[in-house]
């Protein structure tokens, strides 16, 4: 049996050229206008000045986004940790990377893989919202009896996963410095909580799952006999547009550390498989400019051993249970 495994993240452009940086924000836009109030006209507008900010940022510091090689390397890890593990097995696993924003596309992959028996869509989010592993069960469903293949079957809800919660503490353990007087922030990506007219988003958020997985994880940290920090606090990487965003930001986390005296912090960007700009770039830029003299980013999950033996338990358990 062939199993095509396809892990889906949301994808960066690689270099600092104007129309890949371009391609990519106009992507991510025209997603977010699927369930958000985006016209035309501002993606359009919004895509261009962020293409041309890219490409000049990015020439001038030298930085290129690692995300989607982070990926391809996961899936290369993954393919090879499937190998060995269903050695003499009836079952061959072919491992892909797919991006919501930057080639190759979920829909490429789908139609290259049409002849395979099985077909996996990895949610390569921790959260599952309308814009990450909601998009590939609408993907699965349209497939479901065509003639383009089988239909995929979404692998998700990480965030409650008490297995990768296992691996997100022993991650912490190993990279923080997890000094006494030391803050640790927990920093996932943000969502809009109100619209920009005061309601609720009329679309799955994620904001409830972000809530249940910084809870258990800030208790799984603080229960650990390995523990030594003096705070542990949930932060948010958010965005500026379209309404009010989870709180509390992460410039405000760092100025309430600030306040409390806290000079060292420990930043792990646990609502992230992988590292980006958000992680690498941006937050940088905001604790430079904080209250917190000495902050420390430690590496996403990227391509650990464990978060890679974790992916394939996860894979070979679904297909064992027949999806």
């Amino acid at each position: 049996m062939r199993v095509a495994v396809i892990l889906v993240a949301h994808g960066e452009a690689e270099g600092a050229g104007f129309f890949e940086n371009y391609s990519m924000i106009r992507h991510t836009l025209d997603h977010a206008a699927e369930v958000m109030a985006l016209p035309g006209t501002v993606r359009l507008v919004a895509s261009v000045v962020g293409g041309m900010k890219n490409c000049v940022a990015f020439r001038v510091s030298g930085y290129r986004s690692p995300q989607n090689r982070i990926t391809r390397q996961q899936g290369a890890l993954l393919k090879e940790h499937l190998r060995i593990g269903c050695d003499g097995l009836h079952a061959e696993y072919e491992v892909y990377s797919a991006f919501h924003a930057t080639p190759p596309f979920i829909s490429d992959i789908l139609r290259d893989t049409r002849s395979h028996d099985a077909r996996l869509l990895v949610s390569m989010s921790p959260v599952d919202s309308r814009m990450t592993a909601g998009t590939l069960h609408l993907l699965a469903e349209k497939c479901r009896g065509t003639v383009d293949g089988p239909a995929p079957v979404v692998v998700d809800g990480f965030w409650g996963d008490s297995g990768l919660r296992r691996v997100y503490v022993n991650h912490v353990f190993r990279y923080g410095r997890n000094d006494p007087g030391a803050a640790l922030l927990l920093a996932f990506h943000g969502t809009i909580i109100r619209d920009a007219r005061g309601c609720e988003p009329g679309f799955h958020t994620g904001a409830d799952e972000i809530g249940s997985m910084a809870c258990a994880l800030r208790n799984a940290v603080l229960a650990d006999p390995r523990n030594h920090y003096a705070r542990v606090e949930v932060t948010h990487y958010n965005h500026d547009i379209g309404g009010t965003w989870t709180r509390p930001a992460f410039p405000a986390s760092l100025n309430a550390l600030g306040d409390a005296g806290v000079d060292r912090a420990d930043v792990f960007s646990c609502g992230y498989f992988s590292d980006g700009t958000e992680t690498l770039l941006y937050a940088g830029r905001h604790a430079e400019r904080g209250p917190v003299g000495d902050v420390h980013f430690l590496p996403c999950v990227n391509d650990s051993a464990d978060f890679i033996a974790h992916l394939a338990a996860r894979i070979l358990d679904t297909v064992d249970a027949g999806g």
